[in-house]
């Protein structure tokens, strides 16, 4: 496609998209920009901030091919435009993609340790299954208010090793007894996962205990200048509401 015909066809057509592409990712609060170029890496404008003209780069989230700078272009404002009902879809659908988790627990010696556990979901909770052998167990048991949970982006999928997706909870953890709810979630876990791999031994071994996690505050980052913050009542505020929260050198 002609860069002089989506030049300005922009500038003519989407100019409140522009300016606001410019505010969030030039951290500014400019009431007009333009469009003055764009290639693989992503947009050129130049906003006017007050009274400076400032150019701000607007990047892709990867190289793209010319052909695909109309669909790079409308993905980067419908980003803008995401509403807190849409991104917190989107994180719990992300959630449910995953298998296992990344923790990071505290030890006795208030030393943390990161480490995984498989992850068991089963109405709209979330679980992991542990052995007292590993060594987050003692953590978890010690201090179970004081857990960060985290779900990050296989790297071989991501667009971009600087910017895979990845969400982050603080954690309570609460440990479930044996019993029927016990067997309910593992039958779950069972029915996803299969009974192969040692998952059907492990369940009758009794050094092995369900936790129950509990999400609070957290973040969800999907990428440049698109990182929400999570509130405790799971309500989803964009850090770039007022502008990307980086420091540009100008």
């Amino acid at each position: 496609m002609d860069l002089k015909l989506i030049i300005s066809h922009m500038n003519d057509h989407h100019k409140d998209e522009v300016v606001a592409l410019a505010n969030t990712y030039g951290n500014l609060k400019a009431k007009s920009a333009e469009l003055l170029d764009l290639n693989e890496d992503g947009l050129k404008i130049e906003a006017k901030d007050g009274k400076e003209n400032v150019i701000v780069n607007v990047p892709f989230p990867k190289k793209t091919d010319p052909k695909d700078y109309k669909d790079a272009i409308i993905k980067l404002c419908q980003n803008l435009n995401m509403k807190s009902a849409d991104i917190s879809k989107e994180l719990e659908n992300f959630k449910l993609e995953f298998s296992s988790i990344v923790l990071a627990t505290l030890n006795k010696e208030k030393h943390v340790s990161a480490s995984y556990a498989p992850l068991i979901n089963y109405k709209g909770k979330s679980y992991i299954y542990i052995s007292e052998v590993s060594e987050h167990y003692e953590n978890i048991k010690l201090h179970p208010s004081n857990i960060e949970s985290m779900f990050l982006e296989d790297e071989s999928k991501a667009k971009n090793p600087i910017a895979r997706k990845r969400l982050r909870f603080q954690t309570q953890a609460t440990f479930i007894d044996r019993g029927e709810f016990f067997d309910e979630v593992f039958d779950s876990f069972v029915h996803k996962e299969g009974s192969g791999g040692g998952i059907k031994q492990i369940r009758n071994m009794l050094d092995f205990h369900l936790v129950e996690l509990s999400f609070g505050k957290g973040r969800f980052v999907k990428g440049f200048g698109q990182a929400y913050d999570i509130l405790e009542n799971g309500d989803v505020i964009s850090l770039a509401s007022g502008g990307m929260p980086h420091t540009i050198k100008k």
